[in-house]
């Protein structure tokens, strides 16, 4: 039998232990409560929810579909490839409509020159020295006859200026069609007008980030 004495350690070392366990629950439960936070307030901050409208990004994205869009600063600039949010509400195009944002594909930047042949787009990048056939596994065409007849002359981006092109590039107008002045090659949109960035991760897990982060939404134009 316990004695006394065994038993007055035994509770002591047992209640110590329970303690013990419920002051490490309560700090880890609240290390994840700040990490959540912070993660919805950074997200909250940086982001906000765009709404798909039009099919000129097909297969990448669809009508209707909400996305995450990373804002763009001084710290956060669009890089090739990216899909991007452009700003188009000053412009003469646009006046009287409803479209404020289009969602495009970043192509080329100030300085560069493309072109496309046959369904293959080529840029040669300011300060290199060659043509570079860029692989785009995410450019669609309804067929291969579309494919081969969809073509675009040489152009020079000029100072500030931005090319950007739809994935669905059948249904989709470049940068330098602005309706319904017809093919402006001397007026393209420029950097400043991205007013945003849609990560590619944002695309591949955008169910799972809109029940977490999914805030409001712009309506981007599809043009």
């Amino acid at each position: 039998m316990k004695n006394s004495l065994d038993t007055q350690l035994y509770e002591e070392r047992f209640g110590f232990k329970e303690r013990n366990s419920s002051f490490w629950f309560y700090v880890v439960l609240l290390a994840v409560l700040v990490l959540f936070t912070t993660i919805v307030g950074y997200f909250s901050f940086c982001f906000y929810g765009v709404t798909v409208s039009g099919d000129s990004m097909k297969q990448t994205l669809f009508s209707g579909e909400n996305l995450l869009m990373r804002y763009t600063d001084d710290l956060y600039k669009a890089d090739y490839g990216d899909i991007i949010i452009v700003s188009v509400e000053g412009y003469d195009e646009f006046v009287g409509t409803d479209t404020k944002f289009l969602i495009k594909r970043l192509i080329a930047k100030e300085g560069d020159k493309v072109r496309c042949s046959y369904g293959q787009v080529e840029v040669w990048y300011a300060g290199d020295d060659k043509w570079t056939s860029l692989d785009e596994p995410y450019a669609y065409y309804p067929n291969e006859l579309a494919k081969y007849g969809y073509s675009f002359s040489e152009y020079t981006v000029g100072e500030g200026e931005i090319f950007f092109l739809g994935d669905n590039r059948t249904n989709s107008l470049d940068s330098r069609y602005k309706e319904p002045y017809g093919s402006r090659l001397d007026c393209l949109y420029k950097e400043e007008d991205i007013y945003g960035v849609v990560p590619q991760w944002a695309v591949d897990h955008q169910k799972i980030l809109n029940v977490l982060f999914f805030r409001g939404s712009m309506e981007t134009g599809n043009e």
